[in-house]
C-alpha cells in the first residue's frame, strides 16, 4: 500500500525543516559575500563602518583626507580590504602602560 505524505506526516515536517535550514544558509552566504574585482576583496561602506566602529561622517573624512583607499564603481564606493589592512598595520600604536 502506498503511503501518502501530507502536512501532518513526519516526512513533510523534516523536509520543511531542511528547506528552512537551506534558506538560512543561503541568506548567511549572501550577507557575508564581499564583491571581488581582479581577485581582490572589497568592503562596502556599511561593512567598513561596522568593522572600524566609525560613523558615516568619519568615513567621509577619511576619504576626503585620503587616509584610506577607495574605488567608485557604478556610483558605489568600495574599499579594498588588502590596502585597508596595510593602513591599519602601518598606523598601529600599542597602548601605553599606565605606569
Amino acid at each position: 500500500m502506498d503511503k501518502f505524505i501530507n502536512y501532518e506526516t513526519e516526512e513533510f515536517k523534516e523536509l520543511l525543516e531542511q528547506i528552512e535550514q537551506s534558506i538560512e544558509g543561503v541568506q548567511d552566504v549572501r550577507d557575508k559575500h564581499r564583491p571581488t574585482l581582479a581577485d581582490e576583496r572589497y568592503l562596502s561602506g556599511e561593512e567598513l563602518m561596522e568593522y572600524l566602529h566609525i560613523s558615516p561622517r568619519t568615513l567621509q573624512n577619511l576619504r576626503d583626507k585620503r587616509m584610506i583607499c577607495y574605488t567608485m564603481i557604478g556610483g558605489k564606493i568600495l574599499y579594498p580590504e588588502k590596502e585597508l589592512q596595510e593602513v591599519l598595520c602601518n598606523n598601529y600604536q600599542s597602548p601605553e602602560l599606565p605606569f
